[in-house]
């Protein structure tokens, strides 16, 4: 199965992946009734419902914080905006460097992440945190 495109659903994928859980444990320690709704949500059929995302955090041992900034990015972007801007909310000071950067381009030419560009940028980090490494 190939990763879906939706960031949430992404977010959701790569914990089910890496959990040493079955879907359907992690269902049932999510309170969902079915893993069949995990298998809609983690390919992006269905949004990621925000409140629940606590229980899902907990069943598969992943920070809540980080995967409902992921959602609320992504299903509200001009709250997620106006919680950043006045709390802060979430986000490393690295994390809000790089949106700021991110903002800064899109003004300058509209552009789409998915076309290679992410790949790209992640390949980009895991470079240069080689690099510091071995400056130290």
């Amino acid at each position: 199965m190939s990763r879906p495109k939706s960031p949430t659903a992404r977010h959701l994928f790569d914990a089910i992946e890496c959990s040493s859980k079955t879907q359907k444990e992690i269902a049932k320690d999510a309170g969902f009734a079915s893993p069949n709704i995990l298998s809609m949500m983690k390919t992006g059929e269905t949004k990621v419902p925000i409140n629940r995302i606590p229980s899902l955090s907990q069943a598969l041992g992943i920070a809540p914080s980080e995967f409902i900034n992921v959602a609320l990015r992504e299903y509200h972007p001009d709250l997620h905006s106006v919680l950043i801007e006045h709390f802060g909310f979430g986000l490393s000071l690295d994390e809000r460097i790089l949106l700021e950067i991110y903002d800064e381009a899109q003004h300058v030419v509209a552009f789409d992440l998915e076309a290679g560009l992410a790949d790209l940028l992640l390949e980009l980090f895991v470079y240069s945190g080689r690099l510091q490494a071995e400056i130290g």
